[in-house]
């Protein structure tokens, strides 16, 4: 089929396009110091960050010699861009997009990364909560029904692709995206904060926190509301967390972290055409609802220091969900589907580094170890007459998976100016299975396979250096799909996929810093639902390139201290390799995409931001239907711009105590947009996207 003839960029973005030419993602890289020897540079190599974090720690900075793509989002960029959902946010990361589904995407954010498949479920990305898996299963649901984390929680971000995903499975050929909470506080603090807005959103976080000799703590709570931007969309959520920290000794620590979150959405799905140009924001299915929890418990234990160090660690999820929808999904509804499930997942584990000397070179082993479960021990699905009636259960299935990892990897220079990273991982799935003591499907399953990984950078100058990595990651089968699929339940393939970049990032004069990088996908297998049935549909193949760039205009002349531009552009080509509609493209696979702020600080307090996203136009279904349908599920997602603005003051009332007011807009051109959504247990149909909406924050810190 022939391809879309998209511009670069809109026109609306034209003016802009000369002075944005990389990321909003800011890749926190630090300015140039000293030279050092390389050997120690090693050393500098940030990981996922997991709890125990203190408040000296900060976040990753992604050093010249980093062998992959990584952009950190800190404290401060987070706090600028006023987003108020996490679909906001993650839109600004490069090579990223997020979309409406169902309408709650308020809870219920979606997130597309390089060209996978996207149905609305952030499925091939691997999420973490402070380095603790974000979805209900792992390995079995990778989906989320909810996100169990407040974007009013959010501290940084960090996306990592490339070799080193190495160390973290499954669902990694998309990257690993770890969202970062506050850290535990050096004294003490006391942090507040109240948001209102248009459509009656209101939240408020209240955090405390202190570090008294060797033990440390710190307890957020955020109460999240509004009624949404669609009718009858509203949402609540109640997000709290406790992290605790004892420092053993000099190299010694324990960190344990609890948090528990619950969440109520209304989620209206998608519109038939006619309902559509009717009311963009209009509600078809009022008795669509989601209610539900996760509570969850991790524990770490660290002992050594930079040169060595293990860890065992542990953690244990629950998540509860409770969902009713209309059925059928167009036309007037003559019964509700109603959802009960629990699904759990824990694991234990441990991981180390340490250093050693062969081969006349310094060597860095990172090694580890994990034992993984995942088990569903009640998920019921009952039909009930609408408007009333009695209830029959129709599925009544349990399921569990047992996993173990074991991954290495070696990092050492060959000479002062290479470093290379070789490592593999080891995925054995010794059992995987389900039943269904009423629908009668019962399927069971294994998989074992070796993924290996390599990286390397080459640094050409102290502030220049070009990149390059290989890697192999996996995703299982998903259990929500065995009572949907037309194949025996034990063929349903593993899908497997591989990743290749090849890069160059600078910190360079004139305050410019940022990569720019070209990467392939290949994924083979991979498993959707969009017939209303689960299967396996084939290879997709996507290839594209990220420019990330930030510009600290103080650095050219004292005149422009202050200002700073950030921004990244993506383009990709994500198309099917095999099945029935082989050559075309990937369904909701955009071809162009960036992000972009430009921010003002004055010595005075007062900031500004004005940023956006730029998303272009893609197909809604692998055949590539062009013509919307009167569903409205059917057709070609059009491109939007969006525009955010926010402007605050800082004022420190005194040496212990400062407060920020702040005035924004989100889609401050009132730019109407829309995604054809495939369906989903809520329905699909034609969705809107949020409109313009404005917000009031306060802020106030107490530093002790």
């Amino acid at each position: 089929m022939p391809r879309r003839n998209t511009p670069l960029f809109p026109s609306s973005l034209a003016a802009a396009a000369i002075l944005i030419t990389a990321p909003l993602t800011a890749q926190q890289t630090a300015p140039p110091q000293d030279p050092e020897p390389r050997a120690q540079k090693q050393e500098e190599l940030p990981e996922i960050l997991v709890i125990g974090r203190t408040e000296d720690d900060g976040v990753p900075e992604v050093p010249i010699g980093w062998f992959g793509s990584r952009d950190v989002f800190g404290p401060e960029q987070i706090r600028q861009t006023g987003a108020r959902d996490l679909n906001d946010l993650v839109q600004y990361l490069p090579a990223a997009s997020t979309r409406p589904y169902n309408g709650g995407e308020a809870s219920a954010p979606s997130f597309s990364m390089r060209g996978l498949p996207d149905d609305g479920l952030t499925e091939y990305l691997n999420v973490l909560i402070d380095g603790v898996p974000a979805s209900p299963l792992p390995y079995g649901w990778t989906a989320f029904s909810f996100l169990p984390l407040t974007t009013e929680r959010v501290y940084a971000m960090d996306y990592m692709r490339g070799g080193h995903t190495v160390r973290y499975s499954p669902n990694t050929v998309g990257g690993v995206l770890n969202f970062l909470t506050q850290p535990i506080p050096n004294g003490s603090s006391l942090d507040f904060r109240s948001t209102l807005g248009s459509n009656d959103y209101s939240s408020t976080l209240l955090s405390y926190g202190q570090t008294l000799d060797d033990f440390g703590y710190v307890a957020t709570y955020v109460d999240r509301r509004g009624d949404g931007y669609r009718e009858n969309g509203g949402f609540d959520q109640q997000d709290f967390n406790l992290k605790l920290r004892w420092q053993l000794g000099d190299e010694n620590w324990l960190a344990t972290s609890f948090s528990h979150m619950e969440d109520e959405h209304m989620a209206p799905g998608g519109l038939t055409l006619a309902q559509f140009n009717r009311n963009p924001f209009g509600n078809a299915r009022p008795e669509n609802l989601f209610d539900g929890f996760r509570s969850v418990a991790d524990v770490v234990y660290h002992d050594g220091g930079e040169d060595a160090w293990v860890e065992g660690y542990g953690y244990l999820s629950q998540s509860g969900r409770h969902l009713r929808a209309q059925r059928p999904h167009f036309g007037a509804a003559t019964t509700i589907s109603d959802w009960d499930d629990e699904s759990f997942f824990g694991a234990v584990g441990m991981r180390g580094l340490y250093e050693t000397e062969f081969a006349g070179m310094e060597h860095e082993i990172y090694y580890g170890a994990r034992y993984h479960r995942d088990w569903i021990p009640s998920w019921k699905l009952r039909s009930e007459p609408y408007p009333g009636g009695a209830s029959t259960l129709t599925q009544d299935a349990e399921f569990a998976v047992n996993t173990v990892s074991l991954h290495v990897d070696d990092t050492f220079h060959p000479t002062d100016e290479l470093l290379v990273n070789l490592g593999a991982r080891v995925e054995w799935i010794p059992s995987t299975d389900g039943e269904d003591s009423v629908g009668g499907w019962k399927f069971e399953d294994q998989y074992f396979d070796v993924l290996p990984a390599v990286g390397a950078s080459y640094e050409l100058a102290d502030n220049w250096a070009l990149f390059g990595n290989y890697a192999e990651g996996f995703r299982a089968p998903q259990v929500w799909g065995y009572a949907y699929t037309t194949k025996p339940k034990n063929t349903l393939k593993f899908e497997k996929g591989r990743s290749m970049e090849l890069g160059s990032r600078w910190e360079g004069g004139s305050g410019f810093s940022g990569s720019v990088t070209g990467w392939r996908v290949d994924y083979d297998d991979f498993g959707v639902f969009y017939s209303g049935f689960y299967e396996n549909l084939g290879k997709i193949t996507a290839t594209g390139a990220d420019l990330v760039v930030e510009w600290d205009a103080g650095a050219v002349t004292p005149s422009l201290e202050g200002f700073s531009l950030l921004s990244s552009y993506t383009v990709q080509d994500s198309e099917l390799k095999s099945g029935p509609n082989a050559g075309n493209e990937t369904p909701y696979a955009w071809e162009h995409k960036a992000a972009w702020m430009a921010r003002y600080q004055a010595d005075n307090g007062w900031y500004t931001a004005l940023g956006g996203t730029y998303v272009g136009e893609s197909f809604s279904d692998d055949a590539n239907t062009a013509q919307v349908n009167a569903n409205g599920n059917l057709g070609v997602n059009p491109g939007r711009t969006i525009w955010d603005a926010r402007i605050a003051k800082l004022t420190e009332i005194n040496d212990q105590i400062e407060l920020e007011l702040a005035l924004g807009a989100t889609n401050i051109a009132d730019e109407t947009w829309f995604v054809h959504s495939r369906g989903g247990f809520f329905g699909g149909g034609q969705v809107a996207g949020p409109p313009q909406q404005f917000y009031f924050s306060a802020a106030m810190s107490v530093r002790f």
